[in-house]
């Protein structure tokens, strides 16, 4: 696990960076602007008033960028710390009064690294160990199905529809729709959310998605259980567009309409 002091203080550096690369005065948009017109005609108290309210949005949205980057960090590793020492810490910080001393920090921190990766280790086994049984006991009702095949790698599929068009090869680029869910139904990927096709190469994707499309031809649809040593093995794999994340040692189950190979590329080729 990446040290969370170090995380947070990156994030800020980068903020910092954006804020400082640009010497033009920019206009802040944050508030609403006021009811009545500013003349072009303004005096030197007006822009002086002008400057010294840019400079209080500024800090102030450094201080929310820094402070949304830290609580979102905590809420995805499911670490709790007092807010309230959190932000004492940063004030006296900041006023340069630090109630420990550097080396007593350094310690504390060491301590907190330690701590939180020994508890992610602890979450990570307790989750691959539920991953497992649940897996386990998903594919064993699923292989009972009469239609259901299984494969020498230990894929089960259920054909849907074999279609009448080409298979394709391992080589190939297919244009696929697709959803994607762990055992439990949890939807963790779908092209049709995203309203289109997915196309890429056959031998970009996990072996098991790989090995159970081209069991069907173009125009057909298939059901795929992908047990984890056929997909993503002990990673976990982050959540995206609020979808599930797939937790480490996860059977994954595909439904996948095969819905043409692009050999657009390959057609080219041919002709130069």
């Amino acid at each position: 696990m990446k040290s969370l002091l170090k995380m947070t203080l990156i994030s800020g550096a980068i903020v910092l960076a954006l804020t400082g690369c640009d010497d033009k005065k920019t206009e802040t948009k944050s508030q609403p602007q006021p009811a009545t017109e500013v003349t072009t005609a303004a005096n030197d108290q007006q822009q002086n008033s002008n400057v010294e309210y840019d400079q209080k949005a500024e800090a102030y949205a450094i201080g929310v960028s820094m402070g949304t980057n830290l609580r979102e960090n905590l809420e995805y590793n499911k670490i709790i710390l007092d807010h309230n020492q959190i932000s004492k810490g940063f004030s006296d910080a900041l006023a340069n009064k630090s109630q420990y001393k550097e080396d007593q920090i350094k310690t504390i921190l060491k301590g907190l690294n330690e701590r939180l990766e020994k508890e992610a280790a602890e979450s990570f086994e307790a989750d691959k160990a539920a991953s497992i049984k649940a897996g386990d006991q998903f594919r064993k009702e699923f292989a009972a199905k009469s239609d259901v095949k299984k494969t020498d790698s230990g894929l089960l599929y259920q054909i849907i529809d074999e279609g009448k068009g080409p298979h394709p090869t391992n080589n190939e680029t297919v244009i696929v729709h697709y959803v994607g869910t762990l055992v439990d139904g949890q939807k963790f990927d779908s092209s049709y959310d995203r309203g289109e096709a997915a196309t890429f190469p056959l031998n970009s994707v996990i072996k098991g998605y790989k090995e159970g499309l081209q069991l069907i031809g173009v125009g057909g649809k298939i059901k795929l259980v992908i047990p984890p040593e056929l997909a993503y093995g002990d990673e976990k794999i982050p959540s995206f567009d609020g979808k599930a994340e797939i937790p480490p040692a996860s059977t994954l189950v595909f439904e996948v309409e095969l819905l043409g190979i692009d050999n657009q590329n390959e057609s080219s080729s041919n002709n130069q």
